[in-house]
């Protein structure tokens, strides 16, 4: 998608850029795990320069693209899991499901891996089909998934 621009920056610069470039944002920040990281952070930072309408049109199309991915745009804080219930590994469920999607959308098969993943994980936490639908989860959901439907939806695709 970034064909045409320039190619040296880094992912995490172009997100950090998308992120600072409206003219009310005052401050961005960005989590860092290494000094490597921190060097690439401030060193487009000290000379900020927002992105041109070509680079934010770039962003947004690289964002429907990941978006398009991840049938459920669960980040995995796992803040829902919390005060769960029934124990179940919301999480978990929405990566398997997501990474069944997608892999069913690119080979012609009957089974996968995450079929056996997810019954290893019925097994130890509760099943996707144990919701009792008391919606704590999504009042502690920073992306304000509709979990519970979601949670339905990963029952009616792996069959439990």
């Amino acid at each position: 998608l970034r064909r045409g621009l320039d190619p040296a920056p880094s992912p995490s610069s172009w997100a950090i850029r998308f992120a600072a470039s409206p003219d009310n944002v005052v401050m961005v920040l960005s989590g860092m795990s290494d000094m490597a990281q921190l060097k690439d952070n401030t060193g487009y930072m000290a000379h900020f320069v927002p992105l041109t309408a070509e680079e934010r049109d770039t962003v947004l199309k690289a964002a429907d693209a990941i978006s398009a991915a991840y049938p459920i745009a669960c980040t995995s804080c796992s803040y829902c899991t919390v005060d769960c219930p029934k124990n179940i590994a919301i999480p978990k469920y929405f990566s398997l499901y997501n990474a069944d999607v997608r892999e069913r959308g690119t080979l012609e098969r009957s089974w996968t891996a995450q079929e056996m993943f997810y019954d290893s994980l019925t097994r130890a936490f509760g099943k996707p089909a144990d919701c009792i639908q008391c919606g704590k989860c999504e009042s502690m959901c920073p992306q304000h998934l509709p979990i519970r439907q979601h949670l339905k939806e990963v029952t009616a695709h792996f069959g439990y």
